[in-house]
C-alpha cells in the first residue's frame, strides 16, 4: 500500500509539472509569424470621439501609426524611426459619421482602437 502511494504521488507531481510547463509555454498551434494584436491598452486610449496615442519605444524600432475608416480606407499614416516616445492625438468630433480605427504597429505588437462618430 505504501509503495502504491509513492507511485500515485510521483505521477501527480509529474502531471502537475507538465501542466504548469505547458501553460507557460506558447501555444504550439500559434503561427510564429503572426503579430499579437492588443486592444484597450494604455498605448491607445479612446475618450469620447478623441483618441490619444502614447507609446514608449526605447529600443528605437520603426513604428507605424495608421488611421482607417469603416470601409478600411487608409486616411492617415505616419512612420516614426528611432523615436523614443510616440505621441499623437486625434479628434474625430467634426469627422463624418462612421467608425474609425487607429492602429499602431511597433514591429512586434499591433495596438488597435476604434471610435464611433455619430
Amino acid at each position: 500500500m505504501k509503495n502504491n502511494w509513492k507511485k500515485v504521488s510521483s505521477a501527480l507531481l509529474v502531471l502537475a509539472a507538465s501542466a504548469s510547463l505547458s501553460a507557460a509555454s506558447p501555444d504550439a498551434n500559434a503561427n510564429p509569424g503572426e503579430k499579437e494584436i492588443k486592444t484597450n491598452t494604455p498605448a491607445i486610449i479612446v475618450q469620447g470621439e478623441r483618441v490619444f496615442v502614447n507609446h514608449l519605444n526605447l529600443e528605437g524600432e520603426k513604428v507605424t501609426l495608421k488611421v482607417y475608416d469603416e470601409e478600411n480606407r487608409l486616411l492617415y499614416i505616419k512612420k516614426f524611426n528611432q523615436t523614443p516616445v510616440v505621441e499623437m492625438a486625434f479628434n474625430f468630433e467634426s469627422a463624418y459619421e462612421g467608425t474609425y480605427s487607429v492602429v499602431l504597429n511597433d514591429g512586434d505588437v499591433i495596438y488597435s482602437a476604434t471610435v464611433a462618430v455619430l
